[in-house]
């Protein structure tokens, strides 16, 4: 079981979870951030990654696809930072960030091995 994970984290498709981190960071984390802490100008930098996630998975290349891979990747740890020195991690709901931070790492893992495995063929 746990080389089938390791295969389906690996290798299968990424598009799916792109988006899905698209609008995490396009409407999720700034609603609930916003909610919780009051506006911050860090919610801007959200939008746009979420929006540019989207529009790449939908159009552009499978390069621009891994920096906003790597962007919301990043994006996720620097969340993760937000809320811990915001609070600290009192409330569950504030887990459910790590685990986007994990799933941020596969993606990137997976969009990463899609691009150099494409390169490497040339």
């Amino acid at each position: 079981m746990f080389s089938r994970i390791q295969d389906i984290l690996t290798y299968y498709d990424s598009e799916p979870t792109e988006i899905t981190h698209g609008f995490i960071w396009l409407v999720f984390f700034p609603i609930i951030y916003t909610i919780e802490h009051s506006f911050n100008p860090i919610v801007i930098l959200s939008v746009i990654i979420g929006f540019c996630a989207i529009y790449a998975t939908s159009y552009l290349t499978l390069r621009t696809r891994k920096t906003l891979a790597m962007a919301m990747f990043l994006f996720s740890l620097i969340a993760l930072v937000l809320f811990f020195t915001k609070g600290g991690y009192e409330c569950p709901t504030h887990w459910g960030w790590a685990m986007v931070a994990l799933s941020a790492f596969f993606n990137l893992k997976r969009v990463s091995n899609h691009y150099y495995r494409q390169t490497c063929k040339r």
